[in-house]
């Protein structure tokens, strides 16, 4: 995984923006957009968002989490292989880029464990692939509480339905597939 300071030269340069550019597009002055790009700092979220969109990009090729494409994607489809939104699990409303993987059809999503609160089963860092709407027997399940879907939790239940009823939790989908990004 590259560093967000050379992701944000990369975009830069490959879109020829230079950082007076930039922080007229953000509103994030020079001064910071210098020290992101020597890494002495990583932007809070709603810089990183305005970032991305001044750029064209999304925040997880700026932060390193999305897998680089050789830009043959008839290649990538008749490999059988899936486009999957990444979102982060603290941020399940904006997607944070794409991955690729080999589920069957479906509706799936990544989410991105940013916690600790979740082992034995996951990490931080890990990337959950979840079918969203699948819920089966035992299993690892990614959930939100009830009127408060700004977060994902993940939890292992015996009896899904019965068990997040009794928690007050709406199951989002079953975790099919769990990557650890090193």
């Amino acid at each position: 995984m590259s560093s967000f300071a050379e992701n944000l030269r990369a975009a830069m340069a490959e879109r020829s923006i230079t950082q007076a550019e930039l922080s007229k597009r953000t509103g994030i002055s020079k001064s910071f957009i210098s020290q992101y790009l020597s890494g002495k700092f990583k932007p809070r979220e709603d810089k990183l968002t305005m970032l991305a969109q001044a750029l064209g990009t999304t925040k997880g090729a700026l932060l390193g989490y999305e897998n680089p494409t050789n830009g043959d994607n008839a290649a990538v489809q008749l490999s059988g292989l899936i486009k999957v939104p990444v979102y982060s699990a603290d941020d399940p409303q904006n997607p944070w880029g794409e991955e690729y993987t080999g589920a069957e059809a479906g509706t799936y999503r990544f989410y991105i464990c940013r916690d600790d609160k979740n082992r034995p089963f996951v990490m931080f860092g890990d990337y959950l692939l979840v079918s969203v709407d699948e819920i089966g027997s035992t299993g690892l399940y990614a959930v939100v509480k009830e009127g408060m879907a700004d977060r994902v939790y993940f939890r292992e239940f015996s009896e899904p339905r019965k068990e997040a009823a009794e928690l007050g939790l709406r199951i989002i989908g079953r975790v099919c597939e769990i990557r650890r990004k090193m």
